[in-house]
């Protein structure tokens, strides 16, 4: 009896073991078919990556030369006086504003009038001594005919021998002496100076008492590479850009045609207007010249063409309907620093490009597409 009510429970509890494998047979069936994708397509679900597209354009697309260049003032100038004197006024101070003609520095003049006096007065009497000589020889040759010729060099001879010749040369470099007592500005400009001239101060002939520099209109000398010179040339406009990112325009006065053999690099002179003093003498300039427009069906960023094994290029379209991306092989015809152009049937303007975080895409991909924020 005891072994008979063994029997029992033990078929018992395998009966109620296979019941619970069946019912979960059937559960897993049922997960199964609510979930009806393939491993791979689940997977390919799960991993969308986000990707930045930009909108292609039909835009030119422009090639620029770029280079910093120095600045240097129009016309400038330093000013030394040619004689030796003591100062009466001074008017050089840093920073005035001159126009052509005014007077910058004066020196004490009574030596110098005194010179001329005295050179007028030797002139004077010399032309005396002169005229005398020449009456007599006049009225010594009315017997006889000489030609032109001897006249003039009988003259001549009389002005040396009377000192008609040495007063006159006197006379001029007494009255040049006497100009050169006062300084003036030989041009309109602003000055420039280190030092402070005292009245009574004595100042040597060629001393540097300050500059003057005109800068209304600057002149800049940029460098450029010799495989790049000859795409300049004069009357181009240059973009410049200060220190301080003022912006101004100026154009190319003169290409250099000697290259640095050293450094394989030629200078070209650029004029710009400086009415407003942004830019002086010394200031380092980046400069930006326009040398090529080019055009074509699309214009996109270049950070959209990518290049895959074997050196060829391509792009990612969007299919904007299911954010799937599509990808194109293409040639660029043109490219610049920022931008492409494409000629290609399947590329049009309009259409939405990948231009950061795709360089892992693959063909037929499903991404989670985010539009480039416009600079």
């Amino acid at each position: 009896m005891h072994s008979t009510s063994k029997n029992i429970y033990r078929n018992l509890f395998f009966s109620i073991l296979c019941i619970g494998i069946i019912l979960s047979g059937c559960k897993n069936g049922e997960e199964e078919d609510k979930n009806p994708l393939s491993e791979e397509e689940q997977e390919s679900a799960e991993v969308r990556p986000e990707v930045i597209f930009a909108i292609a354009d039909s835009k030119p697309i422009y090639q620029h030369i770029e280079s910093q260049g120095v600045v240097e003032a129009n016309q400038s100038v330093e000013l030394k006086p040619k004689i030796s004197g003591y100062v009466e006024r001074s008017y050089i101070t840093e920073g005035r504003s001159v126009q052509k003609g005014d007077t910058l520095l004066v020196f004490d003049r009574r030596e110098a009038k005194m010179a001329v006096q005295q050179a007028q007065n030797t002139y004077e009497e010399a032309l005396h001594k002169y005229r005398i000589e020449m009456n007599m020889r006049t009225n010594g040759n009315n017997s006889g005919t000489n030609g032109d010729h001897k006249k003039d060099a009988g003259k001549q001879m009389v002005r040396i021998t009377t000192g008609l010749a040495k007063a006159e040369l006197e006379l001029e470099q007494a009255k040049l002496d006497l100009s050169y007592t006062v300084l003036k500005a030989p041009f309109t400009g602003t000055l420039s100076t280190d030092r402070r001239l005292a009245n009574g101060t004595y100042v040597n002939a060629g001393t540097k008492v300050g500059e003057l520099v005109d800068d209304r209109t600057v002149r800049l000398r940029f460098d450029v590479l010799e495989s790049e010179l000859s795409k300049i040339e004069s009357g181009m406009e240059v973009k410049l850009s200060g220190p301080g990112a003022e912006q101004l325009k100026g154009t190319v006065m003169a290409v250099d045609p000697v290259v640095d053999t050293k450094t394989k690099t030629g200078t070209i002179i650029v004029e710009a207007e400086n009415r407003d003093g942004i830019l002086s003498p010394g200031m380092t300039v980046e400069g930006r010249i326009q040398v090529l427009k080019q055009e074509g069906k699309v214009r996109v960023p270049r950070s959209a063409i990518l290049s895959r094994d074997g050196g060829r290029t391509l792009l990612f379209k969007l299919k904007p309907e299911n954010d799937e991306v599509h990808w194109v092989y293409v040639e660029p015809e043109a490219l610049n620093s920022q931008w492409a152009i494409i000629n290609h049937e399947q590329v049009a303007p309009g259409d939405t490009i990948a231009v950061d975080r795709h360089f892992a895409l693959s063909h037929l991909q499903i991404v989670k597409p985010r539009l480039q924020t416009p600079e």
